[in-house]
């Protein structure tokens, strides 16, 4: 599904299946925007963005957020480890509307960690 970005994304970046279509759903000129910060992020996964807490409805403890497009866009991710390696989860990309993408998120939860459970065998 992400065939395209692959030569534009480090390979610590992935995108659960949900994300991956919120990301598809962006104009491309946003996506690019997305793909540009994403490049940033890998590069200090556990340092970049602003760590979330849990909220009521929003149990997003462990998962960071930033802004893209001038704050029109938010990505919401988690770090893993994979060997030695930080990897990026996109959890959710969408636009600025209130609470909307820390509900997604928070509504893939659990599909989520077990998705990072797979994919770091554990």
């Amino acid at each position: 599904m992400l065939n395209w970005t692959t030569n534009y994304l480090p390979d610590n970046i992935k995108f659960f299946p949900a994300a991956a279509e919120d990301f598809f759903s962006l104009d491309k000129g946003r996506q690019i925007k997305v793909i540009k910060a994403l490049q940033k992020i890998a590069q200090a996964p556990a340092l970049f963005g602003k760590e979330l807490e849990n909220q009521v409805n929003r149990p997003l403890s462990g998962y960071r957020s930033i802004y893209v497009d001038k704050k029109s866009v938010r990505i919401i991710w988690k770090v893993t480890e994979l060997g030695i390696m930080e990897i990026v989860v996109v959890a959710g990309i969408a636009e600025r509307e209130g609470m909307l993408v820390y509900q997604l998120v928070a509504k893939r939860k659990e599909d989520l960690e077990e998705y990072i459970s797979r994919l770091t065998n554990r």
